[in-house]
């Protein structure tokens, strides 16, 4: 399984299409808990975006951090385990450096939140390879 990096989110915007199959995974994950539950959850752990001021980036590093956590859900993995809180801050930094990178040629608001939110999945599954699925299978 490939890692994920900042330069896939870049290419997800600026192919701008996105396809049914994700909107459908997406769906799935939002039906299994709601975003009150999480944020009720970890929302002063993980979602505080205050420090933002534009707020189109802001949206951006919330949707992908909110993302994450509905990820770890669906894995049945703890994000406040040393192991797993780490990449938060990763999540963080990569949004705002994409967002650095588009910001100029953003197609839409509603594609940066679709592809932040999915980035913080792709993050979250990639983290369950490299630390538990991997092994299992070698």
């Amino acid at each position: 399984m490939a890692s994920v990096e900042p330069q896939d989110l870049v290419s997800s915007l600026q192919e701008n299409r996105i396809d049914e199959y994700r909107v459908l995974e997406q769906k799935k994950l939002l039906s299994q808990i709601s975003e009150e539950e999480i944020k009720s959850k970890y929302g002063s752990i993980f979602l505080d975006v205050s420090e933002f001021e534009d707020i189109i980036l802001k949206k951006g590093v919330y949707y992908a951090l909110l993302g994450a956590l509905y990820a770890f859900h669906d894995r049945e993995l703890d994000p406040v385990e040393a192991q797993h809180s780490p990449l938060f801050k990763i999540i963080r930094a990569d949004i705002i450096k994409v967002y650095g990178e588009i910001f100029d040629s953003l197609v839409s608001e509603e594609t940066w939140l679709f592809e932040s939110f999915d980035y913080g999945i792709k993050h979250v599954y990639y983290l369950d390879w490299q630390l538990y699925l991997s092994k299992i299978c070698y």
